[in-house]
């Protein structure tokens, strides 16, 4: 009989995401936010305007014992400071756009913060294109999918993978 006592003799392959939750978590749950959901489509929220130049910083909830708290949560926005003005005067839009993704309302305030969201980029070059017969294999892959957007992103994924490997 063999002794499976030993936990690291039984590691199988899992997800990163499994791994990444429980170190996580618990930084989002200080900063009020119950998944790190609204975090990692946080550019998909705001749009390409205020993708860069924003970021969440966490959630406030009323207290149960306050009678005369707002209805919803106040999420707290980071902002650069030159975008800080573009961002107040579209205030309610962004509302909209986050309880959108949330599924209901549950932020009712914004409160912007100004200070550095992100360190400047390096530019990025775009991969060299692709020859006739890689594009055509590409195309050839992602030709049975039925819904327009997802072959045209399989597409794109296709033609960054073929791109980046025939990089120098």
């Amino acid at each position: 009989m063999s002794d499976n006592s030993n936990p690291k003799g039984n590691r199988s392959a899992r997800s990163i995401g499994a791994l990444i939750g429980s170190v996580i978590a618990p930084i989002c749950a200080k900063r009020g936010f119950a998944t790190a959901d609204l975090i990692s489509a946080w550019a998909d929220i705001v749009g390409p305007r205020y993708a860069t130049t924003t970021m969440p910083e966490k959630i406030t909830w009323p207290r149960r014992d306050q009678t005369k708290a707002p209805a919803g949560a106040t999420l707290v926005i980071r902002v650069d400071s030159g975008m800080a003005i573009y961002l107040q005067h579209e205030t309610s839009v962004m509302l909209d756009r986050i309880n959108g993704f949330l599924g209901f309302g549950a932020v009712s305030q914004l409160k912007i913060v100004q200070g550095v969201v992100s360190a400047p980029r390096k530019a990025v070059t775009a991969p060299p294109p692709l020859s006739r017969a890689d594009e055509a294999i590409v195309a050839d892959t992602v030709a049975s999918v039925e819904s327009d957007g997802l072959r045209e992103a399989l597409a794109r994924l296709g033609r960054g993978v073929y791109g980046s490997a025939r990089r120098p």
